[in-house]
Parts: structure tokens; C-alpha cells; sequence
């Protein structure tokens, strides 16, 4: 048997124009597949470049902690004076209130009204020396101890160093001290300022979402006087003996030409018996009129010689000695030896 074949259907120009239209509608549909590709590429270029961008980031801001760190530390460094004077006076009064004999009530409550008369006084000054003074005589300095708590950290300090930060960099609100360490003024065993200030990065952690804290630790010398003045001149042990002073005047010319003459003027005790040495590249010099001299009356002594053409240009040093009774001393100074000119 022959399958008899079903009748062709003929579409009209209705319903063809309705296929068309369908087609046409669906044709405008079909930036499906486009989104999805974006969607999952996108997210993946992103993290791509969060990886590259976020340490670079990291590390200028890091750059600009140390320097506002740094700068922070020079500042206090460089007010600390007016703080060792208030110490100072503080210690000063306490010794002046402190006579043989008891004192009465009313005269131990003075010191306190004068410090605290001094301390509203102090704040005239200017930042932040002013306020590192009246810390002082208010007692609020305690050396070897993390006060970046205190008031004097958060209202003085901090503020300080929010003032240095580059703010194209780093948002200055996100700033903190961490810690801060004062010298001891008191005793000067330790003469030196430590500052930490951490700063929150505005951006967390990629997939993790935690904070990432930077840190900046400073570490700066304190110009204070020294604990015991210095005397005049070298003394050994404690009987008095003192080593002969010695100071080099002059060098003249400056600076020295090979093959010229040289002098060398020294101020000692008078009559005291000295000796000159000079130090080049090839070793000690053995010109003339070098060695051992004697002090006038007044103390000084003076040596010319003639450097030799073949000295070589640079930096040299030369050493001035005295033999005291009990003991010796010496100084030494350097000196610049340069080409002569062609017209020298």
C-alpha cells in the first residue's frame, strides 16, 4: 500500500505577514546571550583589576604614612624645649619650696596654683609647643609610657598629625595614633620620641571583606641638654686634674694647594708643649717644621710647612697633642687639599 500524502496547506499573505512580523519581533530579542557572557565576564575583569589596582594603592598610602609619620616626629622633636624648661622650673620650685624647717600649708599649696597659672599661660605659645608645655606643667609627661590615649595624644598630637597628611593620598579622619613614647626630661636617660600612627585603608579586603590597617612607626632624636653639664676641658677621675685645653684656630690658606706653604694656628695653655701630625692618603707627612712646638705666653703656637706638589687632592685630617702632668689630650680637624690652578 502507498501512504497517501497529507494536502499541502497554503498559507495565505495574512498569516505570512504575521510570521514576519513574529520574526521580526524575535530578531529584537536576541541580546540575551550577550548579557550572560557579560555577566560572567565582567565580574572576573573587575576582581583582575582590583588585584593589579589595590596593592599599588597600598603602597602610596603606606609612603605617605611614613612621611606624615616622619613629619609628625620632626615637629614635636623641634618643640621639646619649652617643655624641658617647664620640667626644669617645675623641678626648680620643688626644690625652692623645700627649706629646713616645715612650711606652712598655705605655701605648699602655691606650687600647684603656679603650675596651673603656667600652664594656661604656655598654651599662648605656638603649636605644638604650647601644648607639650602645659602638659609638662600640668604632670601630664610621663616618659616610657604609651600615651596616645591620653589627652595630650588625642587632642594635640593627633590633630598634628591628621594636619601633615597629604589629603590626596590619604582622608585625613581615617588616621590614629597607635602610640606615643616622650623622652625623659627628668633624668635624660632617654632622649627619644617614638610615634606610631595606623591608618584604616577606605578599601577591604576583596572576598574576605575584613579592614585593612596600615601601620607607620618613628623613631626621632630629642635635642635636650644634657643630665650633667659638660666642663671645660677633660677632667680624669675626680681629683681635679684637669688634661690642657687645646683649639685649632686657624687653617689657612683654604683650601691648601700642592706644592704651596701651609699654617696651622693652635690656642693651649702657655708654655704648653704640643705636637702636630698630619694624616694624608700615603700616610703621615714628614715636611719640616712639623712635630713639637712650644706655647707663647698667651697660649698660642702656630706650624708652616710646605705641602708637597705630589699630594693628592681631598680631604685630609691633621692632629694636634699635649702631654699634661696627669694626662693628654688631643684634637683633630680635617682639611681640603685641592689642584692648583694654571694660573696659581
Amino acid at each position: 500500500m502507498v501512504a497517501s500524502k497529507a494536502p499541502r496547506r497554503w498559507v495565505g499573505r495574512t498569516e505570512q505577514a504575521k510570521i514576519l512580523k513574529l520574526l521580526l519581533e524575535l530578531r529584537g530579542k536576541t541580546h540575551g546571550s550577550i548579557v550572560v557572557e557579560a555577566a560572567i565576564v565582567l565580574p572576573l575583569l573587575i576582581f583582575l583589576l582590583m588585584a593589579f589596582v589595590l596593592p599599588i594603592m597600598l603602597c602610596t598610602a603606606q609612603m605617605a604614612l611614613h612621611e606624615t609619620a616622619s613629619q609628625t616626629a620632626r615637629s614635636l622633636a623641634s618643640h621639646i624645649y619649652p617643655a624641658e624648661l617647664a620640667v626644669d622650673g617645675i623641678a626648680g620650685s620643688v626644690k625652692g619650696a623645700e627649706p629646713s624647717q616645715p612650711a606652712p600649708a598655705a605655701s605648699k599649696d602655691e606650687l600647684p596654683k603656679w603650675s596651673e597659672v603656667a600652664a594656661e599661660a604656655a598654651e599662648w605659645l605656638p603649636r605644638p609647643a604650647g601644648e607639650l608645655a602645659s602638659s609638662a606643667l600640668r604632670g601630664d609627661w610621663g616618659p616610657l609610657v604609651d600615651l596616645a590615649a591620653t589627652e595630650l595624644g588625642r587632642s594635640t598630637i593627633e590633630p598634628l598629625a591628621r594636619r601633615f597628611a597629604a589629603e590626596t593620598v590619604l582622608r585625613p579622619e581615617r588616621l590614629r595614633l597607635a602610640k606615643l613614647m616622650l623622652p625623659d626630661l627628668v633624668n635624660k636617660n632617654d632622649a627619644y620620641l617614638t610615634v606610631v600612627i595606623q591608618y584604616e585603608f577606605p578599601v577591604r579586603m576583596p572576598l574576605l571583606g575584613k579592614k585593612i590597617v596600615i601601620k607607620e612607626q618613628v623613631r626621632e632624636r630629642v635635642w635636650i641638654s644634657d643630665a650633667v653639664a659638660a666642663a671645660y676641658g677633660s677632667k680624669i677621675g675626680g681629683d681635679g686634674n684637669e688634661s690642657p685645653h687645646l683649639q685649632i684656630v686657624s687653617i689657612t690658606p683654604t683650601p691648601l694647594r700642592p706644592g704651596q706653604k701651609a699654617t696651622v694656628t693652635v690656642l693651649t695653655n702657655p708654655g704648653q708643649p704640643v705636637s702636630l701630625g698630619v694624616m694624608y692618603k700615603s700616610g703621615a707627612s714628614k715636611a719640616k717644621h712639623l712635630g713639637d712646638a712650644t706655647a707663647d705666653g698667651e697660649g698660642f703656637v702656630s706650624w708652616t710647612w710646605h705641602v708637597s706638589g705630589n699630594t693628592t687632592p681631598g680631604i685630609w685630617k691633621l692632629t694636634v697633642t699635649a702631654e699634661g702632668e696627669h694626662a693628654a689630650s688631643n684634637v683633630s680637624k680635617h682639611f681640603l687639599v685641592e689642584k692648583r690652578n694654571r694660573g696659581d
